[in-house]
């Protein structure tokens, strides 16, 4: 059920919901048995969240959100994202997220839509924020892989300099992996080749919450656990193709941690980026299996 929607018939954003507009508060958890496999496929490896939910994947459940609701989000293509969490949450720990449309523009190449959700625990605390900006693009090239749509320029932020940039971590996309990951959430453009062609793409995108996912593990302290709080924005800047191969680079500040991140396709082009917007809170002294 949604709430607030305004969007009358003629009106180019109609796609989507008008400004204001909720989304049904509902309740939900990630389990191993959710988690795990994703976290494979993403490239990364489950034990890192040994007790934890990995944040990103709560992205996903934005998207279960949107279709819940009854919209459409074929062709929806990321632009932005950014995630803030407060304090950790525990796998299989119940949370309920809520969200609403912050902004639903039309654009020259469809409908640009800017969406804020929260997570709250058992208490009612929030213990996790991400705001999502994409294109719900029209078709036939209205998404073209290099380009950004009139009136939806992504966040500015200062050029980082190219040296102090280290090799991470490296892998190939597969269709498989994307499958697995995205499998519960739609939107045709990430498993029809057909379909990712009538946007401008020569192959299906991997999603952007699987590049999310993959950025945000490289915050994970020396010992390999996740930081219990950080707060991050993301761009996704260049398509990610399900077959393509992937690399993950960091960059350190003086003590040693990574203060940003990024991805690189197999031309050595920056596909999506993370810059850390506050100090990261450990999980150190925490439980952990040895």
């Amino acid at each position: 059920m949604l709430t607030g929607a305004t969007a009358k018939p003629g009106n180019d954003a109609a796609r989507w919901l008008a400004a204001g507009a909720a989304y049904a508060e509902r309740a939900l958890h990630h389990d191993a048995a959710y988690q795990e496999p994703r976290l494979r496929a993403a490239g990364i490896a489950p034990e890192r969240y040994w007790a934890v939910s990995e944040a990103g994947l709560f992205g996903l459940d934005c998207f279960d959100s949107m279709t819940q609701a009854g919209l459409d989000i074929d062709g929806y293509v990321f632009l932005a994202q950014s995630y803030r969490q407060i304090a950790p949450v525990a796998l299989g720990e119940t949370v309920r997220i809520a969200g609403h449309v912050r902004h639903c523009l039309p654009v020259r190449r469809g409908v640009l839509v800017d969406e804020i959700y929260s997570f709250t625990d058992a208490t009612g605390r929030v213990v996790l924020e991400t705001e999502l900006t994409g294109l719900l693009a029209d078709p036939l090239g209205a998404a073209a892989p290099a380009g950004r749509p009139d009136g939806a320029a992504l966040p500015r932020r200062a050029e980082l300099p190219r040296d102090g940039w280290t090799l991470l971590a490296e892998k190939q996309v597969t269709p498989e992996d994307v499958r697995a990951f995205s499998q519960d959430v739609g939107n045709e453009i990430h498993f029809d080749a057909g379909f990712a062609a009538r946007y401008g793409f020569e192959a299906p995108l991997a999603q952007g919450i699987m590049s999310a996912s993959w950025l945000l593990s490289a915050l994970s302290g020396p010992d390999g656990a996740p930081p219990a709080a950080f707060q991050a924005a993301l761009r996704y800047l260049r398509p990610v193709f399900w077959d393509a191969p992937a690399t993950l680079w960091v960059r350190r500040d003086q003590t040693g941690a990574v203060v940003a991140a990024e991805t690189r396709n197999g031309a050595g082009k920056v596909t999506a980026d993370l810059v850390l917007r506050s100090p990261l809170a450990s999980l150190a002294g925490t439980d952990r299996p040895a």
